[in-house]
């Protein structure tokens, strides 16, 4: 009998704390927060590439370097936000990422920012990207558009850049290809 009380009193104490964390919205925020992130938008990749001469042209100018993925422009942003979602799809540097392709949490993004640059009506975005191969991105848009960003390269460094000069030695040396 005194089993069956001890036994009773524990399932009511342990109702009461999962009612009492329901009511915290703990749970809700627990799972909100490990939702998958959903897709991203759509961009076409160029069908014909860039030469290196034409790589190096892009890169000319004073660039505002950019290290916060919601300090880009709006079309970047948006190209980098999940489709009806508003969360990233890109982490800022020192973020997490899912860097493998074992995905522990669904909810973390697979790319990371490096760091990008803004001048005018082109935007470079060298970034991360995790996954079976581990890899160093390198896209040159054309944002002049309203509705959208225009992809005009995409490319693989075989090394993180350090610096947006270090990023030009990269493109002169054939290390972004």
């Amino acid at each position: 009998m005194l089993i069956k009380r001890r036994l009773a009193v524990a399932v009511i104490v342990a109702c009461a704390l999962l009612f009492a964390v329901a009511r915290t919205g703990i749970l809700r925020k627990w799972d909100k927060a490990s939702k998958p992130l959903g897709e991203a938008p759509r961009i076409n990749s160029p069908s014909v590439g860039l030469t290196q001469s034409q790589r190096q042209q892009f890169l000319e100018g004073d660039f505002t370097i950019v290290r916060d993925v919601k300090a880009l422009p709006r079309q970047l942003v948006d190209a980098f936000t999940e489709q009806g979602g508003s969360r990233l799809l890109m982490a800022n540097p020192g973020q997490t990422f899912e860097v493998t392709d074992v995905i522990g949490d669904a909810s973390v993004p697979r790319e990371r920012l490096i760091f990008a640059g803004v001048l005018n009506d082109k935007c470079f975005v060298h970034y991360e990207k995790g996954g079976y191969a581990h890899t160093y991105n390198l896209s040159f848009f054309d944002i002049t558009s309203t509705s959208g960003a225009k992809m005009v390269w995409q490319g693989y460094c075989a090394a993180s850049a350090t610096s947006f000069r270090d990023l030009r030695l990269k493109i002169i040396s054939g290390g972004c290809y």
